[in-house]
This record gives structure tokens, C-alpha cells and sequence, in this order.
């Protein structure tokens, strides 16, 4: 019988005949021409299959490579026992390092490690003389000094994955997984959320915080009621808002009969995987919610209120989700906004921002955006007399939103289970990301396919299965980026949104929906426009934002939680952002006093030249002080934003010698995203009496994204094309800014009967001629369109060309009887971005660096005609 020793009792044992195991892996043992297909099995070793006959051969040859032994398995049970060249043994008593030695020497082993006095991991050599198996038998049955002998073992294990929620109603969630199989369900549209939890390894962190705001949250839902499943809550009373902290405040307070919005809403982030009815994007984060008043479908909000909860969840939650708003005017007082902007930054639980998200709102219509024509923006049904009378939807050609301009404030769009844009989804400027949701007619006149959202709701079976809307996108995104948070609990708010815009997925359906049909109450619907140009389509363009393409429709594109999961377990292995370069680097030897206990202090400045997004700060200060408890110390941007860097800590300790950056200091990332170029100012003050010192020495490393150069060119000749003429006509416009062409866009605007009849090409500085039409579109009339080269082939072949130069724009009528014009024609050229400068520091003031100048033959850029490529925050 062959056996060993485990846990000091034997085991047996059965050799296999038909493999063996060497300390090589399966490459080396494929070079050596002794196995072309052996196993893996530990991060050395491998496992080698052979024919009977042949084993003892191979062994042989093996062991040129290392050490090779028979394999094993139990023999009770056949499960693999793969033996290494390595033996634990434990002593009976404590030996000296003398008697160790003797005895490594006796069994020709070497010593690998020493746990205890009495535990060591000892290795095989070729003066053994046994194999592994047998030595430990040897030891533990021969040996007076052992106590135990094991073999150290290799094992193939299985990983254990998450198990996904046994929540009877999770199997119908199609916006969180990809098991769903219906018809109105495409597998592009569901948030992947249960491969982000396989990711994490988790449902999401407790430590991660999402409030909502919205008319209340049943607190007793069982959803929700695992402990401390709330960080704190509140509800408004008048102007007051009783938060769970007051002694007078009552859970009952935050829910109301027929006000279930907002517990709908708490689902979508964070229903508990409990086996209990649904769950949320993030089922094991944390909520908190704030109840508005609310009267019908309206809550009662107005700016004092907004600042109140804001004061209230500033620094308490990570990530907060509104399903709220109005067109198409939604203008918050400056006062609010301020403190959004403040928050977004330098807010939340940790200091690193809150990251806002605002429901886009379900009108059909753009959020910011001057229209050239009336667009609706309601549904156009009144109720009246117990009945739905039709009067028609209200419309305007202006759509003002001043949260569009709060950088760290993400407006989202709805998804439909179709994987199109659901049609009632407000689109255009200002759409960040959008999530699936539910679908529905916005002027509710005809079918449109898409499934509602499963989730938990106030009302008798507390589910419902027809959540939707951009209020049902909205706290989805929110689940999912604390999610992303649970993977990088470092990121910033501005890094938050970040991931969320470049993980986004871009596959969607970009068919648009049919107009609204004719009724015998509504004839001639032609009011109904959206979405309008320049949003008429949904494609993703590239509209320069470094978090990439973006549609109108759809944002920079559907969120996923497995991408962005994924990249910020990535960004959390691999580190911050990296330093800047030594070039970004400005340094000052100003060598002053510090007056003592004078308010206004010193101030000393630098001057950056070098112009672009600050990506990265860090902050290095020299300050010989005999008192650092006396000292405060900041930095303000050319902008005037200002960050407090050290604040009267050290006490009595003598000497400010230190570095910030982002890590170390998390208010610096308030920096990332403003201009570099201007005056960079330290301020130090000494608060206190008697103590005194000077500041010697300080520097400023920033990171900067240098915005690409840009060249327009217009020309608007209203000059007529010659009829059935190959000659045409040919328009030059000349361009002087020197470069190479990164990304180019054409314009034309032609005038013509027949569009059928032209052909259109652009001949470059370079010489290649590009035909941008060609004769196609039969009896159309006007050619009016945006040639861009990230969508159309030809005009890629024209990157890497010099910019500058005579560009020609031939215009052919190549059938007869129907004439036309070209009007206008543009090149709006993107040029490649070139080695930067280096920057040298300044220490008085100068004025910022102007942006290149953009060429223009035939007007301003400031009367740029309106394009369909438009930018979103």
C-alpha cells in the first residue's frame, strides 16, 4: 500500500500510471519536446499525461528540466493529491540552529522557511534519495524529533462565484441582467449589473451612500429593512426639514398614501437581495432618502428648500438622485447653483464631491437649446368632466436649464427595452449617459414597444412591475456608480462621472420612431417635430470630450455596470493619475518674512503659460517657522478658486516642509478641470502672536490637457452652378494655420431642384480629392449636410495631411433641366495635437495665452451657422 501522512493520520494513496508531475511549466516542457500538452497545476509546476509504456522514459527525461514525481491521488475518494518538492515539518521541541541544520543536512534538504521555533518548510534536492510521499512517512514514523511531517501541497480549486439574487421578482428585472427573453427585450439594453456583483465579488459596499430626493420613501418596505439599510433620512414640514437626528422626527413621516415615486425610485438603487420580492442596482449599499412635499403629481420645491437639503446631505452621501424637474425652463436661483458647484467638488462623505444625477425629463424635447421652429414640450391631453379632451401640446422655441452648466451634475435619458431611445426621453445638450427604463408614446397616440421596470412601490403587493420613465433611468445610474464607488472607494465625483461617460455602451438602435399619426380630433399633427436638428439623429459623433463620442439621444451612450466596474477596479490596482510632466513644473525662492499675527499675510505667485485642463495638482511648500500651529497656508487658481492646504495644525512642531496632492489631500481635485494659464498664488498668514518664520521656497506641478487646435473656414459665394456642366464650379478657401490634420468636418449648403443631378468634391492642399456626393438622392431637393470623418471613410484618408493651403470645393450639375446654388460651405478642421512647449515659470504677472485664431474668408466664427454636431456637457 502507498500512503502519507496528513494531520498526523495516514493516508492512502494510489500512484497513477498514467502521469506524472515536474517543476516546469508547460512551455518549457513543450521546448524540451517532452509534452506538447501538459497541465498547469501551481505557478511552477505542471501536470504530464503519458501512456504506461512510456512514463518512466519521460520521468527521466523531466528531470533535466527539475524535480519530477509520480502523481498521486487518494485512493478513496480519486481526488488529485498533487505533491510538491516540499515537506512542512513540525519539531517536538525547540532545536538550535545547529541541530536544524543537522538535520536538513541527514534528509539533504534545504531550509525554506521558519514560522515558529518549532514549524519549518523544508525542500527536496537530489541527495533525498526518496520522493516527497516517502519521506514523509520516513520522518513521521522514524524520525524522534518530528512531531509532524505533511507534504505542502499544489490544489486546483474551484472559484465561488456570487450567487444572483434569489429575489422571487429579480428573474423579471430585464433592465439588470440579460436573462430575460422577450420580444421587446434586446440584449444591448440591460445595465449588466450582475456582472458587476460577479466583479465585486459583492452586491456593493455599506460604506457607499446614495441619496434621493423625491416625495418620500416607505421605510418599512421590505426592500429595505435590513439594519442600519438607512444612513439618515429626512422630510419637509413647511419649510422645515425633520431629519431622523430630531428627537420629534417620525419614520411615518416619509411616506404618504398614493406618493410612491420616490420608494420606486430607493428600489432602483438599492433594493436588498434578500429573497424578498426585488432589488436594486446596488442592493448592499446605503440610502438616503429626503421627502418633499408633494401635491398630485407635483412636489412642492422651492431654492431655500434645495439649500436646506443640501446643507442636510453635503456631507453625508456620495451620490445624489433626482427624478425631478420642468421645461422648458428650469432655472435655479445662483445661490443654488454655487452650492451645487461647491458640492460636486468638494462635498460628500469624503470630501471628494457628490456626484448629481437629474432625470432629463419625459417631454419629447431638447432641455437647452434655441429651436428654429415650435417644439412641444407636453403631452397635449387635458382632463376634463371625467374625460381626456385633446387640446394640443404647448410649445416654444426657447429651453433654458442652468444645471447644464454644473460641471459634476450628469442629466440622464431613458432607455427602452428595444435598445432605442424611448420616445418620450428629452434629448440634446446637456444628456450625459442613459439607462434603461420603460417605454411609452410621449403624446400617448400610439403603440410603441418596451417593457416597464420591476421594482418596489408603497402600494398593496409593494411591487410594481411598470416603473419607468427618465425617473426610473435616473436612480439606476445612481445605483450603478455606487457600485463603481464599492470597487474605488478613492474616485473623485468629476473621476465618478468620468468612468461612468467612458464605459458607456455605444451599440444601441438609432431607428427613429414614425411621427405621430392623424386623428379625426387632430387631422394635421404637424406640430409634432422632435427630435429636432440638430438632434434629429441619435448617432455618436466625436465632439472633442475627452470621455468620448457623444449622441443626443443617448449621451455618451448606455450605462454599464460591468465596464465601469471593471475600469475601476483597474484604476484602484494601477494608481492615481500620473504625475505630470517635469515640464509643468513652476518654482518660486521668494525668501520673506511672514509678518506675525497680520490677517493679510504674504502672497507670492507664479505664472503658468502653458494653456489647457488641469488634469493633476500637486503643491510642495518650504517654510522655516518656529510655531507651524500659527500658519495658514492656501492656493488659489488664476480662476480665483482657492484651496486650504494647511490650517493651524502641528501646534508647537517648528518647520513647514511638505507636499499635497490629491491623495494626501482630497480638496485639491477642486483644481482638476479649470485653466491652467494665469496666476497661481500661495497665501501664508500667521494667525498668532510671538512665533515668527519665512517662506523660502515653494512649487506647483499641474498636470494639463492641452485642448486640440481647431481651424474654421467659411466661405457663402451664393453662386450659381452652371446646368449639365462638368466644368461645375470651384470655390477656394485658403488656410494659413500650420498642422496636421487630426479630425475634419464639410459643410455645404446647395440649392437645387434635383440632388440627383450632383456631385461634390473636396480637393485638399495635398492634392487628394474627395468626392463627398455623388449624384445619389434622385428628386431631393437641397443638399444641405455635415460631412464629418469620424463617420464617413473618405474623408479619413485625409488625416495626417498638412492643413494649410488652398482647399478647393467642386460643385458638378451632370444632368440637365434643374439648377441650383451653392450657398455656403465650411471646413471646420481638427488639428493634431503637437509636442508641447516648455513651459518655463514666471514670477510677474502676465496675461494668458490666446487660443489660435480661426481663419475666415468669409465671416466670423462668432456667425458660425448652427451644426447638427452640438456639445454636451
Amino acid at each position: 500500500m502507498t500512503y502519507t501522512y496528513r494531520g498526523g493520520k495516514k493516508l492512502e494513496l494510489a500512484k497513477r500510471p498514467d502521469a506524472f508531475v515536474a517543476r516546469a511549466l508547460p512551455e518549457a516542457l513543450q521546448r524540451a519536446g517532452i509534452a506538447d500538452d501538459a497541465e498547469q497545476v501551481s505557478s511552477a509546476s505542471s501536470r504530464v499525461r503519458a501512456r504506461a509504456q512510456d512514463l518512466d522514459a519521460m520521468m527521466a527525461r523531466s528531470r533535466s528540466l527539475g524535480p519530477t514525481h509520480h502523481a498521486y491521488q487518494m485512493a478513496d475518494t480519486g481526488e488529485d493529491f498533487l505533491i510538491t518538492d516540499r515537506v512542512f515539518v513540525t519539531f517536538k521541541s525547540v532545536l538550535t540552529n545547529d541541530q536544524v541544520a543537522e538535520f536538513a543536512g541527514r534528509y539533504g534538504l534545504l531550509l525554506r522557511e521558519r514560522y515558529t521555533e518549532r514549524d519549518y518548510l523544508f525542500q527536496l534536492t537530489e541527495h533525498t534519495g526518496q520522493n516527497p510521499v516517502k519521506l514523509v512517512v520516513e520522518l513521521t514514523e522514524n524520525d524522534p524529533r518530528v512531531e509532524l511531517a505533511e507534504n505542502d501541497l499544489n490544489y486546483l480549486v474551484t472559484k465561488y462565484e456570487l450567487s444572483p439574487p434569489s429575489d422571487p421578482d429579480y428573474a423579471s428585472q430585464w433592465h439588470l441582467h440579460g436573462h430575460v427573453f422577450h420580444p421587446e427585450v434586446d440584449p444591448r439594453a440591460n445595465a449588466r449589473c450582475e456582472a458587476a456583483w460577479q466583479l465585486l465579488d459583492s452586491f456593493g459596499s455599506p460604506e457607499v451612500v446614495v441619496g434621493v430626493t423625491d416625495d418620500g420613501c416607505k421605510l418599512d418596505h421590505p426592500d429595505f429593512d435590513s439594519p442600519g439599510k438607512f444612513a439618515a433620512w429626512g422630510y419637509f414640514s413647511g419649510t422645515r426639514l425633520v431629519t431622523s437626528r430630531d428627537v420629534d422626527a417620525q419614520p411615518a413621516g416619509m411616506y404618504q398614501a398614493g406618493a410612491n415615486h420616490g420608494t420606486s425610485c430607493a428600489g432602483v438603487i438599492a433594493g436588498e437581495a434578500d429573497a424578498v420580492l426585488t432589488v436594486g442596482a446596488a442592493p448592499a449599499c446605503r440610502l438616503l432618502p429626503i421627502k418633499w412635499e408633494s401635491q398630485g403629481p407635483s412636489l412642492l420645491i422651492n431654492d431655500s428648500k434645495m439649500l436646506t437639503a443640501l446643507g442636510f446631505v453635503a456631507d453625508k452621501v456620495d451620490v445624489l438622485s433626482n427624478s425631478w424637474g420642468s421645461v422648458p425652463r428650469f432655472l435655479f436661483a445662483t445661490a443654488v447653483i454655487n452650492r451645487l458647484s461647491q458640492l460636486a467638488v468638494s462635498g460628500g462623505r469624503n470630501g471628494r464631491g457628490i456626484l448629481f444625477l437629474w432625470a432629463a425629463g419625459n417631454e419629447n424635447c431638447p432641455i437647452l437649446h434655441e429651436a428654429d421652429v415650435d417644439v412641444p414640450y407636453t403631452h397635449g391631453w387635458e382632463f376634463a368632466n371625467g374625460a381626456w379632451r385633446w387640446a394640443g401640446p404647448a410649445r416654444t422655441r426657447r429651453f433654458v436649464n442652468n444645471m447644464v452648466d454644473v460641471p459634476g451634475l450628469m442629466h440622464v435619458a431613458a432607455l427602452a427595452s428595444t435598445a432605442q431611445r424611448s420616445h418620450y426621453s428629452n434629448y440634446g445638450t446637456g444628456i450625459e449617459i442613459c439607462a434603461p427604463s420603460s417605454n411609452s408614446h410621449a403624446y400617448f397616440r400610439m403603440q410603441v414597444a418596451g417593457r416597464g421596470v420591476t421594482t418596489a412601490t408603497g402600494e398593496a403587493g409593494l411591487l410594481t412591475h411598470d416603473f419607468g420613465g427618465t425617473s426610473s433611468a435616473t436612480p439606476l445610474v445612481a445605483g450603478i456608480a455606487a457600485l463603481v464607488l464599492s470597487a474605488h472607494p478613492a474616485l473623485s465625483a468629476m473621476e465618478l462621472g468620468s468612468v461612468l461617460r467612458r464605459t458607456a455602451a455605444k451599440d444601441l438602435d438609432t431607428t427613429p420612431y414614425p411621427r405621430t399619426p392623424a386623428a379625426n380630433f387632430d387631422p394635421t399633427p404637424s406640430w409634432d417635430v422632435s427630435p429636432i436638428a440638430p438632434f434629429a439623429s441619435g448617432d455618436f459623433t466625436d465632439i472633442g470630450h475627452a470621455d468620448g463620442s457623444w449622441s443626443p439621444w443617448f449621451g455618451h451612450g448606455r450605462v454599464d455596470a460591468e465596464q465601469a466596474v471593471a475600469l475601476a477596479l483597474q484604476l484602484r490596482g494601477g494608481g492615481e493619475a500620473p504625475a505630470p510632466a517635469p515640464d509643468n513644473r513652476w518654482t518660486s525662492r521668494p525668501g520673506v518674512a511672514i509678518p506675525d499675527n497680520r490677517p493679510g499675510g504674504i502672497v507670492d505667485v507664479v505664472q503658468v503659460d502653458t494653456a489647457g485642463q488641469v488634469s493633476f495638482v500637486r503643491v510642495s511648500v518650504d517654510i522655516r517657522h518656529s510655531y507651524i500651529g500659527d500658519l495658514v497656508v492656501s492656493l488659489s487658481a488664476p480662476s480665483g478658486h482657492e484651496v486650504v492646504l494647511h490650517d493651524r495644525a502641528g501646534g508647537g512642531r517648528d518647520d513647514l516642509a511638505v507636499t499635497w496632492e490629491a491623495l494626501s489631500l482630497p480638496a485639491l481635485r477642486g483644481f482638476e478641470g479649470e485653466e491652467a494659464a494665469g496666476p497661481w498664488t500661495l497665501s501664508v498668514r500667521d494667525e498668532a502672536a510671538v512665533d515668527t518664520g519665512r517662506l523660502e521656497e515653494w512649487s506647483l506641478e499641474l498636470g494639463v490637457l492641452v485642448p486640440p487646435r481647431t481651424v474654421f473656414v467659411e466661405d457663402a459665394p451664393g453662386a450659381s452652378i452652371p446646368d449639365n456642366r462638368v466644368a461645375g464650379i470651384t470655390r477656394t478657401l485658403a488656410v494659413t494655420e500650420v498642422g496636421q490634420i487630426a479630425a475634419i468636418e464639410v459643410a455645404v449648403d446647395i440649392t437645387h431642384t434635383y440632388i440627383g443631378d450632383l456631385r461634390v468634391t473636396l480637393h485638399s492642399p495635398g492634392g487628394t480629392a474627395v468626392v463627398l456626393h455623388n449624384r445619389s438622392g434622385g428628386g431631393t431637393d437641397n443638399l444641405r449636410a455635415q460631412f464629418v470623418s469620424a463617420d464617413v471613410a473618405v474623408l479619413q484618408a485625409l488625416a495626417g495631411e498638412p492643413c494649410a493651403g488652398k482647399w478647393k470645393l467642386q460643385v458638378q450639375d451632370l444632368a440637365a433641366r434643374d439648377v441650383g446654388k451653392l450657398n455656403r460651405w465650411s471646413l471646420d478642421i481638427t488639428l493634431q495635437a503637437a509636442a508641447p512647449a516648455t513651459a518655463r515659470p514666471k514670477k510677474k504677472a502676465a496675461s494668458k495665452a490666446k487660443a489660435p485664431a480661426r481663419a475666415s474668408t468669409a465671416r466670423a466664427k462668432a456667425a458660425k451657422p448652427k451644426r447638427a454636431k452640438a456639445k454636451a456637457k
